[in-house]
């Protein structure tokens, strides 16, 4: 019988801002099960500020702490989701929160999601407090590849100091996606010392990848998504209208985060055909993405991934504001074969109906392979990659060296300002 080998890494942090959708709470809630299931005696703590955390299912050994929940309005703009209170109060109680967390915790390594100083700021003075109390913790960065249009990602990042953060903080920058497709350090213009620090990880899709996903797919049935759902009623009445052009059966999931308002319009355009049905929230999406003949998202992060992952043949109608993200990444997929895009706009029932009835006609069946030339084993090298910070944690305990010159240009006042 072959010994458990102990895993170098003993303790993760995780911090997810979760101002909009689900993409960041689900891309954290796969990564901690990754570790869990495969680092015995590891403990991770995920610190997420969505407020539909509980609908998920919360891997074995994971502790979760939920931050007061703020919503994105605009580009860098915010308001708090509680409406009596200010966000400058909001941002105050969410630091407060993870400097207590990282001040009792004191993790190998502390894994940020996306934003490297936090909504408005607000991980400064955790990174203060970790130089402070926990010197060998190993700060690292995941960064979803496509983040917006590298030349907006270049002045935001100029103009909030991303820069010399990223230089300073971090130890290493995890990159959730595949140089072949966006050469990150090329696009958002990054020195010679960050692009030391990077590790292209390959995209992270949940479930088995040496095999496709068992698919006993009904090739007349659609399934739209549209992440949390909380610009998504467009996209998905659309695919309502389009599969009752069409004759197929469609279900569309709202998303968790839809306003009431707008379920209703979905769930009365639903209502006047037979085949057509309306759920609010499914945990397992990669299960019922196997199951449809196409699917129709809006392609975020995790949704592209999955699709990928599986080969279900789909279609993406992207969102176009406040960030370009999803258009970028939806051609850069689209380049390859991998999707067709249907932009917003006019007539975008009648043109999804078009596009659907193309897919559809051309899509292989039975189940589809993952499409060749899309890296999507990134678990498994996050998994890694800190396993390696991990061994540098432990090695640097009772001799660890100065936080000074991570520390670099963050100071005290700017901290507590």
């Amino acid at each position: 019988m072959t010994a458990e080998v102990p895993s170098p890494l003993r303790s993760v942090l995780l911090y997810a801002h979760d101002t909009y959708g689900l993409g960041h709470l689900r891309r954290n809630l796969a990564i901690a099960a990754h570790l869990l299931d495969g680092c015995p005696g590891l403990r991770v703590v995920l610190m997420s500020g969505s407020p539909v955390a509980d609908r998920f299912a919360i891997p074995r050994g994971l502790s979760l702490v939920r931050l007061p929940p703020v919503v994105k309005v605009g580009v860098e703009a915010y308001r708090a989701r509680d409406g009596r209170l200010g966000l400058s109060l909001v941002r105050r109680l969410r630091s407060a929160i993870m400097v207590d967390v990282a001040r009792r915790f004191r993790p190998d390594v502390f894994l940020v999601d996306h934003a490297p100083r936090g909504m408005k700021g607000e991980l400064l003075p955790v990174f203060e407090e970790l130089r402070t109390t926990s010197a060998s913790t190993r700060i690292v960065l995941g960064l979803r590849d496509i983040v917006d249009d590298p030349g907006a990602v270049r002045s935001s990042w100029s103009d909030q100091g991303v820069y010399e953060t990223l230089e300073s903080v971090f130890d290493r920058i995890l990159v959730y996606g595949s140089r072949e497709l966006l050469d990150v350090a090329d696009a958002y213009g990054l020195g010679p010392a960050l692009r030391g620090k990077l590790c292209y990880c390959g995209y992270l899709a949940k479930g088995p990848l040496a095999a496709p996903r068992a698919r006993s797919a009904d090739p007349r049935l659609v399934l739209g998504t549209a992440g949390g759902g909380g610009d998504g009623v467009e996209v998905l009445s659309a695919t309502l209208a389009a599969c009752k052009r069409l004759g197929l059966a469609s279900t569309v999931v709202t998303g968790p985060l839809m306003a009431g308002r707008d379920r209703r319009v979905l769930d009365a355009q639903a209502s006047t055909d037979p085949r057509a049905s309306v759920s609010e929230f499914v945990a397992d999406m990669g299960a019922e993405m196997a199951r449809a003949g196409a699917v129709v998202t809006m392609g975020g992060y995790n949704s592209l991934a999955e699709i990928v992952s599986i080969g279900v043949p789909a279609i993406v109608v992207p969102r176009l504001q406040p960030r370009r993200e999803q258009l970028i990444r939806a051609r850069v997929f689209a380049r390859r074969g991998l999707v067709s895009v249907v932009e917003p706009g006019p007539l975008l029932a009648e043109r999804l109906a078009a596009a659907l009835t193309g897919v559809l006609a051309t899509a292989r069946e039975p189940a589809r392979r993952p499409r060749a030339g899309v890296d999507v084993d990134g678990l498994s090298r996050v998994r890694e990659a800190l396993e390696a910070e991990g061994r540098a944690a432990r090695l640097a305990r009772g001799q660890a060296p100065s936080f000074e010159g991570r520390a670099g240009r963050e100071s005290r006042a700017e901290v507590v300002a």
